[in-house]
């Protein structure tokens, strides 16, 4: 287990809230293809795809800091499914069915099997 500071085990913990927020999201967003008075969804698509990137960029961190532990940084690049997923976004925001595929059948799938294991990785960290 790596020795942290407190102002990396604050990042840790505000990264872990960051997930919690995207899943969250994701699961807004899945909801509503099939619930129309739920407004707002590609808006929020957008914004959960740029905190995408956010996670990505503070992955580099996380791979400085855990350097010495292969497991965590195994699961840190396993976050490359989750951005190829995203990526299938790209051009569809205007086609409602490709949209609905990509997210459910792709993203959301891929998000959440990935932080969940994240949360295994960092728990130790976290929950203290």
């Amino acid at each position: 287990m790596a020795k942290l500071t407190s102002d990396a085990l604050d990042i840790i913990r505000q990264y872990a809230a960051l997930l919690e927020t995207v899943e969250e999201g994701l699961d807004y967003v899945e909801a509503s293809f099939s619930d129309p008075r739920r407004m707002h969804a590609d808006v929020l698509l957008a914004d959960l795809l740029l905190a995408l990137g956010k996670i990505g960029e503070t992955n580099v961190y996380l791979c400085q800091l855990f350097a010495d532990e292969s497991d965590l940084i195994g699961h840190i690049e396993r976050f490359a499914d989750v951005l190829e997923a995203a990526a299938a976004l790209d051009g569809q925001f205007s086609d409602a069915a490709a949209k609905e595929r990509i997210v459910c059948g792709r993203l959301s799938p891929a998000f959440q099997a990935w932080k969940s294991a994240m949360e295994s990785g960092l728990r130790r960290y976290v929950v203290q």
